[in-house]
């Protein structure tokens, strides 16, 4: 049983961490990366551990856990160092005329104590992406570690981690059940990160608008495959198969179900099941490449939506409680679209090693259609090599990302953002995104005393109408004409101030 944080401390961490971040702690750069080397170097020395931790939990695999978790996290660790002191720089924006002379420029900066919120089914990345972020811009942060039994083994190692890595004047933890998570929430953060479902994301949002914090929500949902005539079948079953069934199908961003194009259906098909043969084998709860559900309730949940759809079962779907083992399951509803519209499969994100399958053959507006009709996705998956279809389904849907001709990879390009839309989430993460996430753009405007025109003030005579009227009106892009007029507005101001322009201005307002 994992030992609970007490609920007085998560009070008292929060005070201590406010503390910190009121006295400057994480604002100088070396400061937050030093934490960042921390966590580093605390991937580093845990990765035996938490490969061990979660082939424990979930049956993953070694690979898969450095390809999936530390990989991604020791990457996104590297491209902060590299680029914070390019990131909290100055960015100089045009001043208006309205506003002229001056000069103007946003900073970075920090929120204060940030919340990060993980879950289980990536439980080292989800949690160690967003601190990355929360440091590089200088927040401190307090992570509410997975706790709903599922990776319990994982969870100790990473609060062992913790402590013996990262500064707790700058990072702190808690752990434990419901008790714990509903104190976290009654605290007062500036910035709350949260990775689940839409439970747990009303949740969150319900509790952060209590202090108006502002929050961002990875939530997932029912991400779709389009797979049409021009596609190569073969490659894209294979990596329709590798991002679907990876980490038995429990990731966020997992091709949910598939619309092929009824001409290559079969043969796709076909190729699908051959590929998952080709990565899992003929008996994949023997292959020390393939995952478990996480918990009791997750397997029944599979297990249910088999035998509620066991008609369409083509491939896999064998189970074994014991291990919560579920096999790769193909359902197959052809052309009936009706009996996949309303099956079971498709009432909620699946999360789990099961993969719906249906034909389409009047052109992909249906498709699209039956995307639109359903919440936001948090990605879309088109694998075609005709170009029309590509933009149409990248111009006329909306997910929180699409990729063309492969599925899931997104999440290892850090230079992309990475979040939902919609009932899918709110607001995204990774690399740059991450440090711009977690920073306040505050906008400064620096005024001289010079040039302190008279037409500003009252009263509003009709000379100052008239100079002001012309110093706000919008003004075209183009720097030659943007200059033109500084200068023109410019030297009008400077004459009014004249004896002679004065007395004539004067006489007119007589």
């Amino acid at each position: 049983m994992l030992e609970a944080t007490p609920l007085e401390r998560i009070a008292a961490d929060v005070t201590d961490l406010r503390a910190s971040f009121d006295a400057g702690k994480t604002l100088p750069l070396e400061a937050r990366k030093a934490v960042l080397r921390q966590i580093r170097a605390m991937m580093v020395d845990g990765e035996p551990e938490l490969a061990e931790a979660l082939a424990t939990d979930l049956h993953k695999p070694p690979h898969e856990t450095y390809l999936t978790e530390i990989g991604l996290v020791l990457a996104e660790v590297q491209t902060h160092l590299d680029y914070l002191d390019d990131w909290s720089a100055r960015s100089y924006k045009w001043t208006s005329l309205a506003c002229f002379p001056g000069r103007s420029y946003t900073v970075p900066e920090p929120y204060g104590v940030a919340c990060i919120i993980g879950t289980w089914n990536y439980p080292i990345h989800v949690i160690l992406l967003p601190l990355v972020g929360a440091i590089s811009a200088g927040n401190c942060a307090l992570v509410r570690l997975p706790a709903d039994g599922s990776v319990d083994t994982t969870t100790a190692v990473l609060a062992k981690l913790f402590a013996k890595h990262l500064d707790p004047g700058v990072v702190r933890f808690a752990k434990g059940g419901l008790d714990v998570s509903k104190t976290v929430l009654a605290q007062r953060f500036d910035f709350i990160f949260c990775t689940g479902g839409p439970a747990i994301g009303k949740a969150v949002a319900r509790a952060a608008a209590e202090h108006l914090t502002p929050v961002v929500l990875e939530l997932g949902g029912k991400s779709p495959a389009i797979v049409d005539a021009t596609a190569d079948v073969v490659v894209a079953a294979r990596r329709i198969a590798w991002g679907a069934f990876i980490n038995a199908g429990q990731t966020c961003v997992r091709p949910d179900h598939v619309f092929v194009d009824a001409k290559i259906g079969d043969t796709f098909v076909g190729a699908l099941r051959a590929a998952v043969v080709a990565l899992f084998g003929e008996s994949p709860e023997m292959s020390p490449d393939y995952g478990r559900v996480a918990n009791t309730t997750q397997f029944f949940k599979m297990k249910a939506l088999i035998e509620k759809e066991k008609r369409f079962l083509v491939h896999g779907g064998a189970t074994a409680a014991a291990a919560r083992f579920v096999a790769p399951a193909l359902f197959n509803y052809k052309t009936d679209d009706a009996a996949f519209r309303q099956s079971a499969l498709m009432e909620d994100e699946i999360f789990g090693p099961l993969l719906p399958i249906v034909y389409f053959s009047a052109g992909v507006e249906p498709v699209l259609e039956a995307i639109r009709a359903r919440p936001k996705p948090l990605a879309l998956y088109v694998f075609s090599t005709h170009a029309p279809t590509v933009d149409r389904f990248v111009t006329r849907t909306s997910s929180g990302s699409v990729v063309v001709n492969d599925c899931v990879v997104q999440m290892g390009n850090l230079n992309l953002p990475f979040g939902g839309v919609g009932g899918s989430g709110q607001g995204a993460y990774h690399g740059r995104t991450s440090f711009r996430t977690f920073s306040h753009s505050k906008a400064v405007l620096q005024k001289y005393f010079w040039l302190d025109l008279p037409q500003r003030y009252m009263p509003h005579t009709a000379s100052a109408k008239w100079l002001t009227r012309r110093a706000i009106a919008p003004v075209p892009r183009a720097v030659v004409r943007r200059t033109v007029a500084v200068v023109v507005v410019a030297a009008v101001a400077w004459l009014s101030q004249r004896p002679k322009v004065a007395a004539f201005f004067a006489a007119r307002d007589a």
